[in-house]
């Protein structure tokens, strides 16, 4: 088994008792990986959750914070911004800035995911995809792994979400698409 770093979003007032909720549950799995950052606004639950693969460790943290009675939102491990490229990939931060404007490598670098004028936010799982086929720097699997499934999840919880939003007849018709 592998240790998966990541982080789930819940939303809404956090309580305490949902605190010590999560830590029964968490307990009763064998035991404690994750922190509690939340309150009257919502928060994050950061989990190190040891699994067979990184599908497993998302979904089932996933599912443990909603058996504390939170509201999972969605997960992160996946924005990253060229500075944290460059200390990922075991490169120089010239190297990452070469890639990103096409002056170096082979081009296609993934776009960011957030645009910002001082640090832009690229996907995790895009870039270092991008890294391993243009077999440049040194890609993390495991955290290349937990950016994929995060991606994943996050997607398929804001299906959930938007589902219960639809009218029901339109509800099948999105099911389609997904299954």
């Amino acid at each position: 088994m592998d240790v998966y770093w990541f982080d789930v979003a819940v939303a809404g007032p956090v309580t305490e008792d949902q605190g010590e909720a999560l830590g029964g549950v968490l307990a009763a799995r064998g035991g404690i990986d994750a922190t509690v950052q939340a309150g009257h606004r919502g928060g994050w639950v950061m989990f190190s959750r040891a699994a067979d693969d990184a599908v497993q460790a998302v979904v089932s943290a996933v599912e443990d914070v909603e058996a504390a009675g939170m509201s999972a939102a969605g997960v992160t491990e996946d924005r990253v911004t060229a500075e944290e490229i460059a200390r990922r990939a075991k490169v120089t931060g010239s190297s990452v800035r070469y890639w990103v404007s096409g002056a170096r490598g082979p081009g296609g670098f993934p776009e960011p995911a957030v645009r910002r004028q001082r640090a832009s936010l690229y996907s995790w799982a895009e870039v270092s995809r991008w890294l391993a086929a243009a077999r440049l720097g040194e890609v993390d699997h495991l955290a290349a792994e937990t950016a994929r499934a995060c991606v994943l999840v996050g997607a398929a919880l804001t299906v959930r979400y938007g589902l219960r939003e639809l009218p029901r007849h339109d509800r099948p018709l999105i099911a389609r698409l997904v299954a």
